[in-house]
């Protein structure tokens, strides 16, 4: 999986880069997936979805 989606906090991460300052381990595992397609992030983004400012430099 390239990237981890946070539906709780609306936010985008890159799987392989994800640490603790990205506090995805704290959101409950219903709202988290992963993600492949480019269109699911463009999808992500055109709803208000960030990159994770930790994960995705």
């Amino acid at each position: 999986m390239k990237y981890l989606i946070d539906h709780s906090k609306k936010s985008i991460h890159r799987s392989i880069f994800v640490r603790d300052e990205c506090q995805f381990h704290n959101s409950p595992i219903d709202g988290r997936e992963g993600a492949y397609d480019e269109d699911e992030l463009k999808q992500c983004l055109d709803k208000g979805y960030e990159y994770c400012p930790y994960c995705t430099k």
